[in-house]
C-alpha cells in the first residue's frame, strides 16, 4: 500500500519506519515546508496517515476527502470540532486520541475495573499521565478518553478536574493530572485508593512503536471503506 504522511516529526518518521517494516510505502509527505492541498501530488497513495498539529486538522480531512484518500487521524485537541465531520462530502476516516493496540485494551480494563469499584465508594479514584515536555496538549487525548470511561462507570463520579486545585476537592469530582518531564514517550495510571489499600492499573510505553504500527493497521483495515470510524470499530474486526 501507498501511503501519504501528513506531519513528519518524531511521530511521523516512526510510521515511516514502521510502514517499510510492515512492507507499505510513503509514496509523499507533507510537512511545514509543503503543505497539503487539493493540488497536492500524493503520487498514487491509497490512504494518508496524520499526526500535526491541531489547528490544521480539519482542513486536512477536507482536503483528504476531496482527493478521495481515507485518513486515519492520530492528532489530539481538536474534538471540539468533530460534529464538522457529519457535513464533509466523501470523506473516509478513523480517528483517534491513541491508535496503540495496548492502550486500546487497557482502556477496556480501565471500563471494568470502574465498573468493579463503582459499587465501593470508600475508593477514591485519580488518573495521572506523563509524556515528554514535547508534547503540545495536556492532558493528553489518551487521559480525557480515559477520564471518560471513568465517569461513564463510576457512580459516585460525576465531574473532572483537569487543572490543578487550589483548594479542598469535591469528592464527586475526579482529579486529573499531568506531568511533563523529559523524554517520556507516554504513561498513564489509574488509580483506586481507599483507607485499606490502593490498586492501580498502569500503561508504559516504551516508545512510539505501538502508536505507529496502531495507525498503520488502521490504514490497512480503512482501504476500501466509506464512513466515519473509531478504534472500536477497528478492533472489532480485529479482534
Amino acid at each position: 500500500m501507498k501511503i501519504a504522511l501528513l506531519g513528519y516529526g518524531r511521530m511521523g518518521k516512526e510510521v515511516e519506519r514502521q510502514a517499510y517494516a510492515r512492507g507499505h510505502e510513503i509514496s509523499a509527505i507533507f510537512d511545514i515546508n509543503d503543505s497539503f492541498s487539493p493540488e497536492s501530488d500524493v503520487r498514487g497513495a491509497q490512504a494518508v496517515i496524520s499526526f500535526v498539529l491541531a489547528e490544521g486538522v480539519l482542513y486536512h480531512i477536507k482536503v483528504a476527502a476531496q482527493l478521495g484518500l481515507p485518513i486515519v487521524e492520530g492528532t489530539t485537541g481538536w474534538y471540539d470540532q468533530l460534529d464538522q465531520l457529519k457535513s464533509i462530502k466523501n470523506l473516509t476516516i478513523i480517528y483517534s486520541p491513541n491508535f496503540s493496540i495496548g492502550v486500546y485494551q487497557f482502556t477496556k480494563l480501565t471500563r471494568y475495573a470502574a465498573q468493579l469499584m463503582g459499587s465501593l465508594p470508600e475508593y477514591d479514584c485519580f488518573l495521572h499521565e506523563f509524556h515528554h515536555v514535547g508534547k503540545a496538549d495536556s492532558p493528553s487525548g489518551t487521559a480525557k478518553k480515559l477520564a471518560h470511561v471513568l465517569l461513564e462507570n463510576l457512580p459516585h463520579k460525576d465531574k473532572v478536574l483537569y487543572d490543578t486545585s487550589h483548594g479542598v476537592i469535591n469528592p464527586a469530582t475526579l482529579h486529573v493530572t499531568s506531568t511533563r518531564v523529559g523524554r517520556v514517550p507516554g504513561t498513564h495510571e489509574i488509580g483506586f485508593d481507599s483507607p485499606a489499600d490502593e490498586i492501580v492499573l498502569r500503561h508504559v510505553a516504551h516508545g512510539r512503536e505501538g502508536f505507529a504500527s496502531g495507525a498503520i493497521r488502521a490504514a490497512e483495515w480503512l482501504v476500501g471503506k466509506t464512513g466515519i470510524y473509531t478504534m472500536d470499530d477497528f478492533m472489532h474486526d480485529f479482534n
